[in-house]
């Protein structure tokens, strides 16, 4: 879906208005075929590079802003240095349809490595709030379309593309061609002509260069400077973006045992639960409590932009007393709750993210281990994570009727540790949002009987 919002928003921006014309270069002609193929073959090539360091060039309100970047191409992330306009600088990290920022940290990006925190997320374009947002979301969203599996097609890449000009980037001698965004086939436009970018191919096949208009005079730029040498191991995803690359492989016969059991080890337990929960654009809640498997009980804090709350939650439905005091109450007060029965026609409205996240968790507990056999068939490991004496497993499987998905883009997934739950994930339209678990044992929260009657 990201594909195609941009390559609508930058037909919208109305490419074909600007420096298109064979006045805007040497005279344009058709491609070779020797061209056709070496641009055919560019977006492989990405995939397989190494991270590269990037020079962007973003033309915003009459004034051409340099930001400084860096791509990795396998994830695909882009983290830069932004200027805010005001004579400072924010970080910004982005992944396919999602941007986080922060506070600047000039040591922390020097040195190519990402804050851990203080981070808040948005939509790409949707949630743009200035031309400066909007500009940079078009182009990083660009240059997310610049990797592929396998190559396109160069006979069709012999009818749409052009050669325009040669050049100097960085040293290296290029072609530029003016070639539609290459994306793979059921994403191109249903209808019309697909807008189109520049690519500047050094003669190895490396793009050095790649420009397309988001909307202003000029054309936004990204140089990727494959000279500049860097350490790309702090280039990981934050957990709102969700974290490092995954990699979705089945899961083994130990694996399997622990995940169909995962459940069943929560049926008696009880657990710390520590809440992050992207639910806006740049808007963040966050949540600590309990849950408690043994009466289907989750008793927290929740703290968003509207205000604090306290939330109870069972299988039939869940309450909501405002809060001012940041502590959660050991006893729940005994008045004053606004109940919500989970069969009620209305509950849409009030029912979030965060209560999706909790009631997820109310889920992972089960009376019986799952069939060992249908879980290997099912599971995925998604990555490992921690070490070697100590590894962190994330891995998603179906729980009580999920939906079929593709291997890693599950709407939830899991971490296990010591063969336990550790930590939910779920994906959201703002990013990823975390319930981080601790297990102790509580005692049982002493639910108000007059909210008990209504959620169970």
């Amino acid at each position: 879906m990201w594909v195609v919002a941009i390559i609508a928003a930058v037909a919208v921006a109305g490419w074909f208005a600007v420096s298109c014309s064979p006045g805007g270069s040497q005279a344009e002609r058709p491609v070779s075929e020797e061209e056709a193929a070496l641009l055919a073959g560019m977006r492989v090539k990405n995939l397989d590079a190494a991270p590269v360091a990037l020079r962007m060039s973003l033309p915003v309100d009459g004034e051409t802003l340099t930001v400084e970047g860096y791509l990795d191409w396998q994830v695909p992330m882009v983290y830069a240095r932004v200027p805010d306009g005001a004579g400072g600088y924010g970080l910004v990290q982005a992944v396919p349809g999602l941007i986080a920022s922060r506070a600047d940290d000039e040591a922390a990006f020097d040195e190519v490595r990402v804050p851990a925190d203080g981070w808040t997320t948005r939509a790409m374009l949707s949630g743009a709030g200035s031309s400066l947002e909007t500009t940079l979301d078009i182009l990083v969203s660009s240059l997310f379309t610049l990797t592929a599996e396998e190559a396109d097609d160069p006979a069709q890449l012999a009818e749409d593309a052009v050669w325009r000009e040669e050049g100097v980037i960085d040293g290296e001698a290029v072609d530029s061609f003016r070639a539609p965004i290459m994306v793979e086939t059921e994403q191109r436009p249903a209808e019309g002509a697909a807008p189109e970018a520049l690519y500047s191919l050094d003669g190895e096949g490396n793009l050095r260069r790649f420009q397309v208009n988001t909307g202003a005079e000029s054309l936004s730029a990204a140089d990727f400077l494959r000279e500049v040498a860097f350490d790309p191991a702090g280039l990981v995803p934050i957990d709102l973006l969700g974290g490092p690359r995954l990699d979705p492989v089945a899961v083994d016969e130990d694996l399997a045992e622990t995940i169909a059991h995962v459940r069943s080890e929560n049926w008696t337990a009880s657990s710390e639960v520590e809440l992050t929960v992207p639910v806006g654009d740049d808007q963040v809640a966050t949540g600590s409590g309990s849950v408690d498997w043994r009466t289907m009980t989750a008793y927290l804090h929740v703290s968003d932009a509207s205000g604090q709350r306290l939330l109870l939650a069972r299988p039939g439905g869940f309450a909501t007393l405002a809060a001012e005091d940041g502590e959660l109450p050991e006893t729940p007060p005994t008045e004053g709750w606004e109940v919500h029965r989970l069969g009620d026609e209305d509950v849409a409205e009030s029912f979030g993210a965060v209560e999706s996240l909790v009631y997820r968790l109310l889920e992972m507990a089960a009376e019986e281990p799952e069939d060992e056999g249908q879980v290997a068939e099912t599971a995925s490991l998604l990555r490992t994570d921690g070490t070697a004496d100590e590894p962190v497993y994330v891995v998603e499987f179906p729980v009580n009727g999920d939906a079929e998905a593709e291997p890693g883009r599950s709407a939830y997934r899991y971490h296990l540790a010591g063969e336990r739950l550790a930590e939910v994930e779920m994906m959201t339209y703002y990013g990823v949002a975390s319930a981080e678990v601790s297990y102790e044992d509580y005692e049982m929260v002493a639910v108000p009987w007059e909210v008990e009657e209504q959620i169970g």
